[in-house]
Formats: structure tokens, C-alpha cells, sequence
């Protein structure tokens, strides 16, 4: 009898067990389903532009940071391509503009990455404002001539900005595609030259 009452007893309490870890699961997935859809009527992208991240830094600092320009360029080209919300709305202003007002543009960029990372269930950046403030905040400082070290702090926070949300990105597909260098992405170096060589003889002639 003792025996049957603990059978009894272990059967009530795996059924108890199943149904309370049944209603977690069915609100687990029902509050996935609704954050999704959260995410989805917000926007996202299922298109990016992939660079490995090194390069992405070697390349801005060699540039004067003006790859960070065209970096730009190449995902906001990317992400129009693959920009998907609800209402099925696109997204306003063409890449190059958005490239040229990166500083400005940086900021929704980093929020459809992130909107992007959590629905993929991967991990998602810091919040938009803090990479976008810390993107345009550091460019600022950095050419700053008397703040000293601070211009080295600024330049930090300038770089790391693009670099963690490519980070980010290159963790979204399960298999990155081949990164080979562009004639592009070199040509970008001496860009960068040219363009701060004619600010400087601007600055000297004003």
C-alpha cells in the first residue's frame, strides 16, 4: 500500500512538474512571438555589408577616417536592399546621403542592427545612442588640437564605434561569405589623403 501511495505520490508530482514547465515554455514562445513582432513592425534588415572587423579598423585609421564614409555607404546600400517592417514602409534618403550624414545616420543604423541581432536571437550592441554619441562625440574630439591625449581617446571611441557594430554583424549568418579586399575599399587610403592634404591648404589659405 505504501508502495502504490509513493507511485501515486511520484506520478502527481511529475504531472505537476510537466504542467508548470509546459505554461513556461507556452509563455516563453508567446513572448518571443510577440517581441518579434515588435521588432518586425519597428524594421529590419536581412541584408548587411561584410568586412572583417580588423580591416574595417586598419583601413579607417590608414584612411584618416574616411573609410568609415564608405563603410557607411556599403550597409546603408545593403540594408535598403534588405530593410523589411510591417507596413512595409522603405526607408527614405539614398545610401550616398545617408553616408555623407553618417554622424546623423549612424543612430537608426545601430537600431535596425540591433532590432536585427535580437530577432535572430544573436547578441545585440550596446544601445543606438550611446555607438551613435560615441561615432560623431569622438570624430569631434579628435580633431580637437588642445585637448591633448583626449584626441587619442576621441579617435578610440570614433573607431570602436564602427568596428563593435561589424562585429555584430559578421555574428548574424551562420557562415560568413569570403572577404576579399576591393579595389574599393583600398582606394579609400589615398582618398583619405587627398582630402585632408586640400583641407589643410584650405585651413592655411583662410
Amino acid at each position: 500500500m505504501d508502495r502504490l501511495l509513493q507511485l501515486i505520490l511520484g506520478i502527481g508530482l511529475l504531472w505537476a512538474a510537466y504542467a508548470v514547465l509546459a505554461r513556461w515554455d507556452y509563455t516563453s514562445d508567446a513572448k518571443r512571438a510577440e517581441e518579434k513582432e515588435r521588432l518586425k513592425e519597428a524594421g529590419l534588415s536581412a541584408q548587411y555589408y561584410f568586412v572583417p572587423a580588423g580591416r574595417l579598423l586598419v583601413l579607417t585609421l590608414l584612411s584618416g577616417g574616411f573609410f568609415v564614409f564608405y563603410w557607411s555607404y556599403k550597409q546603408w546600400q545593403a540594408v535598403r536592399a534588405g530593410y523589411k517592417n510591417t507596413a512595409g514602409t522603405p526607408l527614405n534618403y539614398s545610401p550616398l546621403w545617408r553616408a555623407v550624414l553618417t554622424p546623423v545616420s549612424f543612430y537608426q543604423f545601430a537600431a535596425i542592427l540591433n532590432r536585427t541581432c535580437r530577432y535572430l536571437r544573436r547578441p545585440a550592441a550596446w544601445p543606438a545612442w550611446l555607438w551613435g554619441t560615441a561615432f560623431w562625440a569622438g570624430a569631434a574630439a579628435a580633431c580637437i588640437r588642445d585637448l591633448g591625449w583626449g584626441r587619442l581617446l576621441g579617435l578610440a571611441a570614433f573607431c570602436a564605434a564602427p568596428y563593435t557594430l561589424q562585429k555584430h554583424i559578421n555574428g548574424l549568418p551562420k557562415e560568413l561569405p569570403r572577404f576579399r579586399l576591393k579595389w574599393a575599399e583600398m582606394m579609400c587610403v589615398p582618398m583619405g589623403w587627398l582630402l585632408w592634404a586640400a583641407g589643410y591648404i584650405l585651413a592655411q589659405k583662410f
